[in-house]
C-alpha cells in the first residue's frame, strides 16, 4: 500500500489524449511523471518528435495501422508520413489510492475496433529516501471478429535497430550527463537490443540528478533505448519479428520502475534500489551477458 505521504496524484497524471493531433496517433499517456522532489521525468510533443507522448503504449504497426504517430517506414521509400494513424481511447478509468485500471480501445485507420486492452497502474512506497516505485501492466486481445493482433516495427520492415514499439518512456529534452547501466554492460549501446531483465538511467534534468531503474516481467523483451538526440526507452514487442496475439494468447506487457532523486554510479547501486520494488525479483549481482 502506498504511504499516505506518497500522494500518488502528484507523482503522475493520466491524460486521455483526446486532443492529440491525428498524425500523432491520439492515445492516453502519463504526464507529468515526477520524482518525489518534483522533478519532471517525461516530455510531451517535443520538437524533435512531436508524436512522443510521456509514458504511453504505442506501436508503429498494429494490423497495418500506425499507433505510434509520425512517419511509417516503407521498404521502398523509407520513412513516409501516411494517412494511416489509429487512435486509442479510454473506456473507463478507476483510480483509488495509487491503484488504477481501465480499458483502452484501439481503433484502426479505417474506424474499425481492432483491440481491447486492460491497462493498470500501481504506485508503491520505497524505503530509500527520495524514492518511489511504479508498475504498469497492459493486456491486449483482439476485439470483436478480429482473429489476431499482429505487431510489426520498422526493424521488421528493414530499418536496422528501429524495433521500437510497446510501453515507451520519453524523457525530457534537457537530459544531460546520462549514464545507462544494464546486465549487458555500461552504456546505451550495450543495453540497446539486449534482453537484460533490468536497465537503469541516471541523468540530470531540470537541473536535478535523478535515476529511473526499469525492469520487465517474463518474457523479457529486447530493450529499445536511445540516448543521442533524445532520451527514450521501452521494451520492444517486435524487435526483429512480428508478435502475434489472439484471445487465447493475449499480448502482455509490463514495466516496473523505481524513481529516485539522485544519481547512481554503478549497477550495484541500481539493483539495490530495484530489489525493494514489490513486483520485481532481482539478481544478487549484475549478470554481464546479453
Amino acid at each position: 500500500m502506498p504511504s499516505p505521504a506518497l500522494e500518488p496524484a502528484r507523482l503522475l497524471t493520466l491524460v486521455s489524449g483526446s486532443g492529440v493531433a491525428p498524425a500523432s496517433a491520439p492515445r492516453p499517456y502519463f504526464h507529468p511523471v515526477r520524482s518525489l522532489s518534483g522533478t519532471v521525468l517525461t516530455d510531451v510533443a517535443p520538437a524533435d518528435h512531436i508524436h512522443h507522448l510521456g509514458l504511453s503504449v504505442a506501436f508503429s504497426d498494429l494490423n497495418g495501422t500506425n499507433f505510434w504517430g509520425g512517419s511509417t517506414y516503407t521498404q521502398d521509400r523509407g520513412p513516409v508520413v501516411l494517412s494511416n494513424h489509429g487512435n486509442q481511447a479510454l473506456d473507463g478509468w478507476s483510480d483509488d489510492a495509487g491503484r488504477a485500471a481501465g480499458t483502452v480501445l484501439w481503433t484502426s485507420r479505417h474506424g474499425t475496433l481492432l483491440a481491447e486492452e486492460r491497462r493498470s497502474m500501481e504506485v508503491f512506497a520505497h524505503p530509500a529516501p527520495g524514492t518511489w516505485s511504479l508498475s504498469l501492466t497492459s493486456v491486449m486481445v483482439p476485439a470483436g471478429d478480429v482473429p489476431a493482433l499482429e505487431v510489426s516495427s520498422s526493424a521488421v520492415k528493414g530499418r536496422s535497430g528501429a524495433g521500437y514499439g510497446g510501453i515507451f518512456w520519453r524523457f525530457p529534452a534537457d537530459c544531460s550527463g546520462t549514464r545507462v547501466f544494464s546486465a549487458a554492460g555500461a552504456g546505451a549501446d550495450a543495453a540497446h537490443g539486449s534482453r537484460s531483465p533490468w536497465l537503469a538511467i541516471s541523468t540530470v534534468t531540470g537541473g536535478a540528478p535523478v535515476t529511473v531503474v526499469l525492469a520487465q516481467d517474463n518474457p523479457v523483451r529486447p530493450w529499445f533505448i536511445r540516448s543521442e538526440g533524445y532520451l527514450g526507452v521501452g521494451p520492444a514487442v517486435a524487435w526483429s519479428k512480428k508478435a502475434v496475439a489472439d484471445a487465447a494468447h493475449p499480448l502482455v506487457q509490463s514495466l516496473r520502475a523505481v524513481i529516485h532523486d539522485g544519481a547512481v554510479a554503478s549497477p550495484d547501486q541500481a539493483l539495490h534500489l530495484l530489489e525493494h520494488h514489490p513486483a520485481v525479483r532481482t539478481p544478487s549481482h549484475p549478470d554481464r551477458t546479453s
